[in-house]
């Protein structure tokens, strides 16, 4: 783990690692016998973990497939022909159909068309893109894009989401410009998998039909989350049932379960039967497994289950932490960006959580009540999982559901019957029609149930404690407390209440620290956002807010709702009159004042109230939509330090303005292409106004370009 970490941040490579690398597992082999001997046992630990750090490090480094001397990274021009083979099931977003392919061949024109590699997204739009399928080969005609970089602060991180599924390219493509070669080109295994998987669907949808019922049993039963809206997902998320939803080992486990119980029934007992149990069990387990996409989580628990009944079967007792250690390196060493992973992070600390904790708090009280005991149990299972994960809910989520141990004690049984019902649904549909509509209706009754309970749970007051921004430090002090109680339980000495005691006043004074900045804070905050303008004037925990309220949710949540958070704030307040008049924010028309920072906006065309005269002083102009004028009117009318060309503007407008700015010698910040710009309102800035000479600006055609 710590040689995929560091060869992820570091990208340092360099041929002698290789061969230290071989060297180290050869010293392994030849010297096994030595290092086996206890006084030399530090130096057998030294010598493995070596080889382990090398080896993670370098399939980390080969995993990237920039590095691969084939990839079509080589080969980008400004129009390319790809041919490409979609590799996962499409998805339709913004009215454009989302693929992703694994390139084979790329050039300019036919003639010049050589085999490649990598993967790269591409957004088709047609009406016959609806009937695209994994499998498809492709050819399209388009302009090769990088996948571009955050531009909003603190916003999601889409290209470092993509890098870690080793795509780092995207390209767009309209009508005409794509059409499909052949069909059936993909792995044979997955397009079996995928047949299965829709085969399926078609007989959830026949007899589960309503929609909300159908999107549970899918991501239930089939681990397919396409149907889900995102009301469903929001109650699931704020109830602390998200979970059952993800197809983990709670999904693995009772199919397991369930299938030994239904062979325990055969009256076999011999030992050649126990094998072929064995085989029985493991072949489910991992047709399930592919079934449901074969995510991190699901990886974690097959092999995790897989170890178990192996070790039944051979009368041993598995240790759960080896058999995680087990899933956990078979996983990396296939897919080493798996660790950075959410599911992969939250599956196994979630175990880890739930094999250590759970035991220690199910021994402080034992119910005589059998169904209380059980409640008892389940409470604390999704008490001890949500310890483990908790410092990452905060850091990635921002949000605490209030009830997760509510809903898990029903959500956790019902996963059981419902998952049940729908494997003996899908074994069953061929045979009996009545069975199958009797199941179907036992189905849809039981998720509506289940339904109904998640929503009243969320309109419970306090279902989530949302707002919450906590840096990595945090995390890792948090996590410090959690290995300060687990080292309490262990071993009952006082030291260790020290050490939650050391971790908490530690994350106090961080928190102090940050609170003491966000109150004290001015800064203003230039959102990139496509088609619009946005500003936030952030005064201590309120922010001023210049057309963002004017976004979507959609818009709002990832662009401007992570840097508010980050930030503190608590109360926004939009800008929508001509005069505006607060402590240290005046709005005059078009010209803004913000402590020590005066900004002026030109939409369009100069303002009518400008002057010839007198000139404004601004720190900085903000170009919206466009302005048709020339950089004569605008220097006439006003003094200023720098331009700013928000996410208004047209690409092309940008660009002349840039090229203007570049010759006269004028700063310029562009917005839409180069992401948000943060302007500390504190500092007064000691840039020298822009020196106009009328003379020069006559004489030089560049300068005075009209934006028409």
């Amino acid at each position: 783990m710590l040689g995929i970490f560091l060869a992820n941040h570091l990208a340092i490579h360099h041929s002698s690692l290789n061969i230290l690398l071989f060297i180290s597992f050869l010293s392994l082999v030849y010297f096994r016998q030595k290092l086996q001997t206890y006084s030399k046992r530090w130096v057998a630990g030294l010598a493995i973990n070596f080889f382990l750090f090398l080896l993670g490090y370098q399939l980390t480094y080969y995993q990237n497939d920039l590095h691969d001397a084939q990839h079509f990274k080589q080969s980008i021009a400004e129009e390319n022909l790809i041919i490409g083979i979609i590799n996962k099931v499409p998805s339709e977003k913004n009215g454009r159909i989302k693929v992703e392919l694994t390139t084979q061949a790329t050039g300019t024109t036919p003639q010049n068309i050589k085999p490649c590699n990598g993967k790269i997204v591409a957004y088709l739009k047609n009406e016959p893109a609806a009937a695209l399928k994994y499998g498809d080969q492709l050819l399209i005609k388009s302009t090769i894009r990088p996948i571009q970089s955050i531009k909003n602060p603190d916003a999601f991180d889409f290209k470092n989401y993509l890098h870690f599924q080793n795509i780092h390219f995207q390209l767009f493509a309209g009508p005409k410009k794509w059409h499909i070669i052949s069909e059936n080109k993909g792995n044979p295994l997955w397009q079996i998998v995928y047949q299965t998987r829709n085969h399926y669907l078609a007989v959830l949808e026949k007899y589960i039909p309503s929609e909300e019922e159908l999107a549970i049993a899918a991501a239930l039963i089939l681990g397919s989350k396409d149907k889900l809206n995102k009301n469903l997902k929001t109650a699931y998320s704020e109830s602390g049932a998200i979970h059952v939803l993800a197809v983990s080992g709670l999904h693995v486990g009772i199919i397991s379960s369930f299938l030994l119980f239904l062979l325990q029934l055969l009256p076999y007992k011999n030992r050649v039967w126990q094998w072929i149990k064995l085989g029985l069990v493991l072949t489910c387990i991992w047709l399930f497994a592919f079934l449901t996409g074969l995510s991190p989580s699901v990886q974690r628990a097959a092999i995790l289950f897989s170890a178990l009944n192996i070790g039944w079967t051979l009368q041993r007792d598995v240790n759960i932490y080896n058999a995680l250690a087990i899933a956990a390196f078979f996983i990396l060493v296939t897919a080493p960006y798996a660790l950075f992973d959410v599911g992969f992070q939250f599956s196994f600390l979630a175990v880890i959580g739930i094999v250590f904790f759970a035991p220690k708090f199910i021994a402080f009280w034992v119910p005589k009540n059998v169904i209380l005991y059980n409640a008892w149990q389940l409470t604390i299972v999704g008490i001890s999982a949500q310890l483990a994960v908790f410092p990452l809910v905060l850091y990635y989520f921002h949000q605490v559901p209030t009830y997760f141990w509510l809903s898990g004690l029903f959500v956790i049984p019902f996963a059981g019957i419902l998952m049940k019902l729908g494997i003996l649904l899908l074994l069953n549909h061929g045979f009996s029609g009545l069975l199958s509509s009797i199941i179907g209706a036992l189905l849809t009754n039981l998720i509506s149930l289940q339904n109904f309970l998640i929503h009243a749970i969320q309109e419970l007051p306090f279902s989530t404690f949302s707002g919450f921004w906590i840096s990595q430090l945090e995390v890792m002090l948090f996590y410090g407390i959690i290995l300060s109680i687990a080292m309490l339980l262990l071993t009952y000495r006082f030291r260790w209440l020290m050490g939650i005691a050391t971790c908490l006043l530690l994350v106090s004074c961080v928190q102090f620290n940050t609170k003491y900045q966000q109150n004290y804070q001015q800064k203003i905050v230039v959102y990139s956002v496509l088609h619009n303008s946005v500003i936030d004037f952030i005064d201590g925990q309120t922010t001023y807010t210049l057309g963002g309220n004017s976004l979507s949710k959609n818009q709002q949540t990832y662009t401007l709702k992570n840097n508010r958070l980050a930030k503190g704030i608590k109360k926004i307040t939009a800008i929508d009159e001509v005069n505006f008049d607060v402590d240290n924010l005046i709005k005059r028309g078009h010209l803004f004042q913000f402590n020590n920072i005066r900004i002026g906006l030109i939409d369009k065309q100069l303002p009518e109230n400008t002057s010839d005269e007198h000139r404004f002083e601004c720190d900085y102009l903000v170009l919206q939509n466009n302005p048709k004028i020339t950089l004569a009117q605008l220097t006439k009318h006003y003094k200023f330090r720098a331009l700013i060309f928000d996410g208004s503007n047209a690409n092309w407008f940008i660009k002349k303005w840039k090229i203007i700015c570049e010759d006269s010698n004028i700063r310029y910040r562009d917005i839409k292409n180069g992401g948000a710009y943060e302007i500390n309102a504190t500092e007064k800035s000691t840039t020298p106004y822009y020196q106009y000479d009328p003379i020069s600006l006559n004489s030089n055609p560049k300068l005075d370009i009209t934006m028409d």
